[in-house]
């Protein structure tokens, strides 16, 4: 049997880490290989990063991509973490793996951060695999 390549970007609310318990409910580990990927939006003002921001958000990232191992316990998993925009991102990873499936969470935003699009909305669009969305 193929083992199936699953990228599963986690951003640190309860609600993404759900995407994990789904894996778990339906595949074995000798069935799956898992990427878990976090990634931190960088925020320049006015051209410069403070870079206090970074190391903390690095920091939480890294710990965040810990916990989910640890959720992972038995599986073949490997973390990334990165700095950029994460629908991009997300979907340069999914390529440069050759992913079989995403497996991501509905956003709950609302308003105008939702008329502005989601990165959920992103990946569904841009990605060359399944996409598997875990509703709320």
């Amino acid at each position: 049997m193929k083992i199936k390549k699953i990228l599963v970007p986690i951003d640190g609310t309860e609600r993404s880490m759900h995407s994990l318990d789904y894996i778990k409910e339906v595949y074995e580990p000798e069935q799956v290989q898992i990427s878990i990927i976090n990634v931190k939006e960088v925020v320049f003002v006015d051209g410069i990063s403070i870079s206090d921001e970074i190391k903390n958000s690095e920091k939480f990232g890294r710990e965040l991509l810990e916990k989910a191992r640890k959720v992972m316990d038995g599986y073949d998993v490997n973390l990334y973490f990165t700095f950029g925009y994460a629908g991009d991102e997300i979907v340069r990873r999914a390529k440069d793996e050759k992913v079989d499936m995403i497996v991501m969470t509905k956003s709950t935003k609302k308003g105008l951060t939702r008329m502005l699009g989601s990165n959920t909305a992103y990946v569904l669009k841009h990605a060359n695999c399944t996409v598997t969305i875990i509703p709320e």
